[in-house]
């Protein structure tokens, strides 16, 4: 079977690119920050939601793994 290439896959000659190729890297730098800034202002809202109860105790338990290489390490 052939592969099948998505039209946005980044190895592909055509993929999409946010145009900052001919940018100076101060502008390279200013359009990143502001893509960031974008970013976050999205997603800020889902970002100050509790964590799910299973990603909450992943995290305790990484915590209590980390607490004890610490006493370990004494």
């Amino acid at each position: 079977m052939p592969k099948r290439h998505h039209p946005y896959d980044a190895e592909s000659e055509r993929g999409w690119s946010i145009g900052s190729g001919n940018l100076t890297p101060t502008g390279q730098s200013e359009l990143l920050k502001d893509l960031g800034r974008q970013l976050q202002q999205n997603y800020q809202p889902m970002l100050k939601e509790p964590a799910p109860d299973r990603i909450q105790h992943l995290l305790e338990r990484l915590e209590q793994a980390q607490h004890q290489e610490d006493d370990e390490g004494l």
